[in-house]
């Protein structure tokens, strides 16, 4: 665990969880508090380790870039404790309200996501010193939002920039709906990218053209190969000849052809 404070004033905190399934292979969740808002909320898996940073920051209001356990599973136990508001994509409120059953692996990694109440997320997000617009960015996920803070070109982008040259993906993830979430982004001013994953990357805009370019090229390769009349699942074998072991560990959630059939 990693707890610390990052540029302007920006309360940062890391936790690092060890896949079960996967060992030795680790994934980082980092959570950000600016100026009274916290985004997203981290794992009930990490829950003992991030109480500490919660209790030793202000938090007057969270903000949610999607619903997945990772990013949400502390909402309750911060609405129990403080009665805080948690805003969320309108679309995912109703799934909020009830605890979900996740699978094995997920519950290994991640822990349980409890119930909790949540608000319809504003277009803006406003503290007293900082402003941030609240932007559509589906992909990963149908209700994923972003937050950028104009003045400042701060990018708090959830899960956009996790893997810029995916090979695997989950699969409820749109690639196709990807590409329009980072060709919007990229039209935006901002330099600096805080991923709830990978952390602060200074060169932010740089990645999120990286991965659109890695996409669109994608893109190009399948939609020749269907010209060619590839069904999805023979595409999928030749651009992703190699084994896929994120789809055999998760019984299928992960998969290269969850990639080739959205885009």
């Amino acid at each position: 665990m990693k707890y610390k404070t990052f540029l302007q004033g920006i309360a940062g905190w890391q936790g690092i969880r060890e896949m079960p399934w996967n060992r030795p292979f680790k994934m980082s969740v980092c959570l950000y508090i600016i100026d009274g808002l916290l985004i997203d909320t981290g794992p009930y898996s990490l829950g003992s380790e991030s109480i500490r940073f919660f209790n030793e920051n202000t938090i007057q209001q969270v903000a949610l870039t999607h619903l997945h356990e990772d990013h949400s599973g502390m909402a309750a136990w911060l609405q129990e404790k403080s009665n805080l508001p948690v805003y969320l994509h309108a679309g995912s409120i109703a799934e909020a309200a009830i605890e979900p059953e996740l699978e094995k692996y997920r519950m290994e990694i991640w822990g349980r996501r409890p119930a909790f109440k949540a608000q319809s997320i504003p277009e803006q997000i406003i503290t007293d010193k900082y402003r941030f617009e609240v932007i559509d960015t589906p992909g990963h996920c149908r209700y994923h939002k972003a937050f950028l803070e104009p003045d400042q070109g701060w990018l708090f982008a959830g899960d956009l920039l996790v893997n810029i040259k995916p090979k695997s993906v989950y699969w409820e993830e749109n690639m196709s709906e990807m590409i329009n979430s980072l060709e919007k982004i990229c039209a935006l001013g901002f330099e600096v990218v805080f991923c709830s994953h990978t952390g602060i990357l200074k060169n932010g805009k740089e990645i999120c053209q990286q991965k659109l370019n890695y996409l669109l090229d994608l893109r190009e390769k399948v939609q020749e190969l269907r010209n060619k009349g590839l069904e999805d699942g023979d595409i999928d074998q030749r651009l992703f000849p190699e084994e896929d072991i994120a789809s055999t560990l998760t019984n299928g959630d992960f998969s290269s052809y969850s990639i080739v059939c959205t885009i």
